[in-house]
């Protein structure tokens, strides 16, 4: 007889660790006990040494589907014999905890929802061990249900019974619930009975009104997407004139009539986390063709909680699901604040009764050459760490402006927030604050190091300027924290050759960088190349108007809009070459997304935006009517560090558009980028003798540049990084700010 005391950390709260070990210690004979602690589960195990090493394999190769094993300790002890294993009373410990995202419900929870003889047939909130909510209830860890937002729902006698039966699936489920002891669906406006309710939701929804329902993570507001004028009034009603929508669809046979669908897509679609996957369209047929105007990709996700599917048993229709917000705020969670906000947006309201204790977004992936790749990273993935390389001092990273997202780490573990919005009002700014509190107290992790944006503007400088006398505080470039974050993602410890491109980011020189390569690795990064700088007139509204990046640009370089294709009236060219002339109001930029912008605005594709990235996005998609393989010209000015000159490119495209379709020289502009990218790597390899190129940025997204560029450079010999755990835009930022905190440094 033996005893042996085992410890293991990962993700194993939240994810029917407990009751599997309980079965698997029952099964081999065993016994003992086991229990969660802070950030870890700790078992006592007695028995024939035979029993316990298979007891220990079992864990280490087949533990619960949800669980993710970061590290088993074992150690024989002395311990007084037990006659029975059970699981015994939680406790708390030091080491932080690693938190469950929110998953899809399983194919055991949906069986049951679809059996009429189950007691949860037709429950909206059935769930499991292996499915449910987690994250977005969670109030305290360890993951019991007195810290859950479950706890104001006391058990039934049935649910009770399962929750303490091993035998059973919701064995120590602390979601478990029914329809007799459990939350609740209801539509606020109207007394329908519960029996009635999805059919009503489907008939609400063919009638062409939009709804808000209440999710797993916060507010979707939802219309029928085959009604032209239900998506068109959602559009007017939440000033979203041209942003593509997502859409819920019931199957992928659904899917497959509008999308194409490859084989990884599939896999992404059905999985656990089950994230908005954007699809190349194949047809609209009856869609409306609102839903993503100029955009030959379609955000697509299935269902993911049992309300989804009962939903779709009543309307039969793709179905608009988006956010449940105002323009770029966090995601709404609470049913008095949706009926506060959204009262103008919808037309009525399905709420239910399950606090949302932390709100969480859906997310946004795409696949190409058969890798995913993160637009967001939120639901189904988020708070999941990330394990890194390098080992970091207790740290808390405040991410930037836009798409922000925070994280905090310590040790080779950063935990990243869900997407939070833009950082430009205070109400975002609260929701930021909140959720950092929040982060810090699930984790256990207490930072020594606060870094931030290097912009003295933003409210998250603001936000770091109040700790500097309790704490280190670190500023770092916007771009480097690009570079840095590519380099933790893929776990590069060599120099690389780092592309930075994105739209706005404050320089070390105090303009605006956006184009920028670095050379280095994650002790020492130097700039060694960027687009020359040209001139901006306006600030953010040269931004929002990418005809006045294109004029000043012209007008900087003495070249007149001769053809007039710019629609910029003769009062605003003035302003504009007044202010260029006085050097007042004006900013120079090296952005690779204002070039993009530029030539959008040029090639008469998008002149004013009506989201970020939209003149790029359809630039884009114009350049995919086109296969030329044609490259303008372009120079690559050497000096103490390169500096890449698209002043012969412009002139030449400027005298193309006068007779040749746009399409193909926004194709060819696309490959102009590509090779001036490949140029600039082959200069700086012949210099450094580094072999490794990085992509990191906004720019990056963009799946023709990347199909372009990946086999350019693979001919070359270069070995190319793309990010794979979180997105290159913006909301991978401060992964790479976590980097400043690395020990020894």
């Amino acid at each position: 007889m033996k005893s042996c005391k085992i410890k293991i950390s990962g993700r194993v709260q939240g994810v029917g660790f407990r009751p599997f070990v309980y079965r698997l210690a029952k099964s081999l004979d065993l016994t003992g006990w086991v229990l969660n602690s802070t950030g870890s589960v700790e078992i006592l195990i007695q028995g024939s040494e035979a029993n316990i090493r298979n007891f220990i394999d079992a864990l280490s190769h087949d533990p619960p589907p949800l669980s993710h094993i970061e590290n088993i300790f074992e150690e024989i002890v002395e311990e007084s014999t037990y006659t029975d294993f059970s699981i015994i009373k939680s406790r708390e410990d030091k080491g932080f905890n690693f938190i469950s995202p929110d998953i899809a419900i399983c194919d055991d929870c949906l069986r049951e929802l679809r059996d009429p003889h189950d007691r949860r047939f037709g429950y909206p909130f059935i769930n499991c061990t292996n499915c449910g909510p987690r994250y977005t209830i969670i109030e305290d860890l360890p993951y019991d249900r007195e810290k859950t937002t479950m706890k104001v729902f006391k058990m039934c006698e049935a649910c009770n019974e399962e929750y303490h039966n091993p035998i059973s699936r919701r064995f120590h489920a602390q979601p478990d619930a029914c329809s007799v002891c459990g939350p609740h669906l209801w539509i606020d406006s109207l007394n329908i009975p519960e029996s009635n309710l999805f059919k009503e939701i489907g008939k609400l929804l063919y009638e062409g009104q939009i709804l808000a329902i209440k999710g797993i993570g916060g507010f979707h507001i939802a219309c029928d997407a085959t009604n032209e004028s239900a998506v068109e009034r959602l559009r007017n009603n939440k000033k979203r004139r041209s942003k593509p929508f997502a859409l819920m669809m019931k199957d992928l046979d659904m899917i497959r009539r509008y999308c194409y669908v490859n084989n990884t897509e599939e896999k992404i679609l059905r999985g656990k986390e089950r994230p908005i996957v954007l699809l190349r369209i194949k047809d609209y047929l009856d869609l409306s063709p609102s839903i993503a105007p100029g955009n030959l990709y379609l955000g697509v996700m299935l269902p993911y909680a049992p309300y989804h599917y009962l939903i779709f048993d009543d309307f039969d229709r793709p179905i608009v699901m988006t956010s449940g917000n105002l323009s770029e705020e966090p995601i709404i969670k609470d049913n008095v604040e949706a009926k506060d906000k959204l009262k103008n947006i919808v037309d009525n309201f399905v709420l239910h009764n399950r606090n949302i204790r932390n709100r969480i977004d859906d997310s946004v992936v795409f696949v190409e050459d058969n890798d995913l790749t993160f637009v967001r990273r939120a639901r189904g993935y988020a708070p999941d760490p990330l394990k890194v390389s390098i080992e970091v001092d207790p740290v808390l990273a405040l991410g930037p402006e836009l798409k922000n997202t925070f994280a905090i780490g310590s040790g080779n573990y950063v935990f990243m927030s869900p997407h939070i919005g833009d950082l430009k009002d205070l109400e975002t700014l609260d929701v930021f604050e909140e959720t950092i509190e929040d982060f810090i107290h699930l984790f256990r992790i207490n930072p020594e190091i606060l870094v931030h944006d290097l912009h003295p503007q933003y409210l998250s400088t603001e936000f770091a300027e109040k700790f500097k006398s309790f704490m280190k505080v670190v500023p770092v470039q916007h771009h480097r924290a690009h570079i840095l974050s590519l380099l933790l993602d893929r776990d590069i410890g060599d120099p690389i050759i780092g592309f930075s491109f994105d739209g706005t980011g404050f320089g070390e020189d105090g303009n605006i960088w956006g184009g920028e390569v670095f050379v280095g690795n994650l002790r020492e990064l130097h700039r060694a190349a960027h687009f020359k700088y040209f001139p901006m007139a306006g600030g953010d509204y040269s931004i929002e108007n990418p005809k006045r990046i294109a004029y000043s640009y012209l007008f900087s370089n003495e070249i007149e809009d001769n053809g007039n294709y710019l629609p910029i009236s003769p009062l605003e060219k003035d302003i504009i070459k007044s202010m260029i002339q006085n050097k007042k109001n004006i900013f120079y930029t090296s952005s690779c997304g204002r070039i993009f912008d530029m030539v959008s605005a040029i090639l008469g594709v998008r002149s004013v935006v009506d989201y970020e990235g939209q003149a790029a996005v359809e630039l884009e998609m114009c350049a995919m009517d086109s296969d030329t393989s044609a490259v303008y010209p372009f120079e690559i000015q050497k000096g103490s560090s390169l500096e890449i000159d698209i002043l012969p490119m412009i002139k030449k495209i400027l005298e193309d558009r006068q007779h040749i379709n746009r399409s193909i020289i926004a194709r060819q502009f696309h490959n102009t980028i590509a090779y001036i990218i490949l140029s600039t790597a082959e200069i700086l390899r012949e210099k450094y003798h580094i072999n490794k190129v990085g992509l990191s940025g906004g720019v990056f997204q963009n799946r023709l540049l990347l199909n372009i560029l990946s086999p350019l450079l693979k001919e070359s010999k270069f070995e190319v990084y793309t990010h794979r755990r979180i997105p290159p835009n913006d909301g991978g930022i401060s992964l790479g700010q976590i980097a400043l905190a690395m020990k020894g440094v």
